[in-house]
């Protein structure tokens, strides 16, 4: 009985460290087209083109720090939900990772008259899937681990 419970939450496990995966790919894109299409968050800037290099290269680095750690949470999520065993440190990310996915669904309400009913829906929906992907995975990280102890102590 135990085994099966085990297996399913490893299922779980894997399939949502891929979901983490896609929501920072995701993340990319989403700034990506952000900076594309809204030239007036730039518009500040003064017209240099070293400016503009720097703040290029400061939003990849940012960028890349962001999918690294998406990554090394669904890549951990993943190998410990294929049997491999794996630290608590992807699971304290995923922690904050998900605290910060619910203060961004907080702030989307505070900006909501700002902004279109139909962005609102839509930033609504990608923010609740991305905290309730995060939830599902810190839910099936401690059930995988304990059951794995338990299971680990009878055989």
């Amino acid at each position: 009985m135990k085994e099966r419970k085990l297996r399913r939450y490893q299922n779980l496990l894997t399939v949502s460290g891929l979901g983490v995966i896609a929501f920072g790919i995701w993340s990319v894109i989403k700034t990506i087209l952000l900076l594309f299409f809204n030239k007036e968050l730039l518009a500040d800037m003064p017209d240099n083109t070293l400016a503009y290099v720097i703040l290029y290269i400061f939003i990849g680095v940012l960028l890349l720090i962001v999918f690294s750690i998406h990554l090394f949470v669904g890549l951990s999520a993943r190998a410990e939900g294929f049997g491999k065993k794996k630290g608590s440190a992807y699971i304290v990310v995923a922690i904050l990772m998900a605290l910060l996915s619910l203060a961004s669904l907080v702030t989307v309400f505070f900006k909501a008259d700002k902004t279109s009913l139909l962005e609102l829906a839509v930033s609504v929906i990608v923010e609740a899937t991305s905290l309730i992907v995060m939830i599902e995975l810190l839910v099936a990280a401690f059930t995988v681990k304990k059951l794995s102890k338990e299971l680990g102590e009878v055989r």
